[in-house]
């Protein structure tokens, strides 16, 4: 693709994303939005956690969710540090958003090492800043408790979310961000939550119109 072509495209996905983003009332769907949407504009596969001890005591790191299951490459992707380098290839980027309600980041594993471009930084940090602003919108701010349980509510409905989208892409062979996208829209159309459409689906099998 040329590179003029691969730009216009990131921008409009950028936007779409964006715009997703700012009207979802959804806090699990939020999370399927920016993690599909990230992968998009990478070319990459996205994986997002949530530090759900919102409020730790002074020199203790949040408790990261979710940490099992995940590739060696991820768990040491979002493990590492974000960095502006655009002179050396690197195997993803590493987006870290600032939450007034929680802790969020966001690790891009790449295909293939390659490198990052000034465009592309500078695109993932409005893009990641945006999930934040969405996330401090949905998150209830009156207590710590309350916002860690909506977190942890949020990121395994996230994994239930997954599991009908991998449904989806091995049962008609579709990208993760079309199989998603069905999701979604089976929910718009039938005034249904993402998550109880995808709960439905993985319970019964059924398609996401009729789950």
């Amino acid at each position: 693709m040329d590179q003029d072509v691969r730009e216009a495209a990131r921008h409009a996905t950028a936007v779409r994303v964006g715009r997703d983003l700012a009207s979802e009332e959804d806090l699990a769907t939020l999370l399927g939005i920016a993690e599909h949407g990230l992968g998009e504009l990478f070319d990459g596969e996205c994986t997002i956690q949530v530090g759900v001890r919102v409020d730790p005591p002074v020199g203790e790191v949040p408790e990261w969710i979710p940490s099992d299951g995940l590739r060696d490459e991820v768990a040491t992707g979002l493990a590492s540090t974000p960095t502006p380098d655009v002179w050396h290839e690197r195997p993803g980027i590493l987006l870290v958003p600032h939450s007034a309600s929680g802790v969020c980041r966001a690790w891009v594993q790449f295909p293939v090492p390659r490198r990052v471009s000034v465009e592309e930084l500078i695109i993932g940090d409005l893009f990641a800043q945006a999930f934040a602003i969405a996330v401090d919108r949905l998150v209830s701010q009156d207590s710590a408790a309350r916002r860690e349980a909506q977190l942890r509510d949020a990121v395994e409905a996230h994994r239930i979310i997954g599991q009908a989208t991998g449904i989806l892409m091995e049962r008609h062979r579709l990208t993760a961000a079309l199989a998603f996208d069905r999701l979604r829209t089976a929910s718009q159309n039938r005034n249904i939550k993402v998550r109880e459409i995808a709960g439905r689906m993985v319970d019964t099998g059924l398609e996401p119109d009729q789950a």
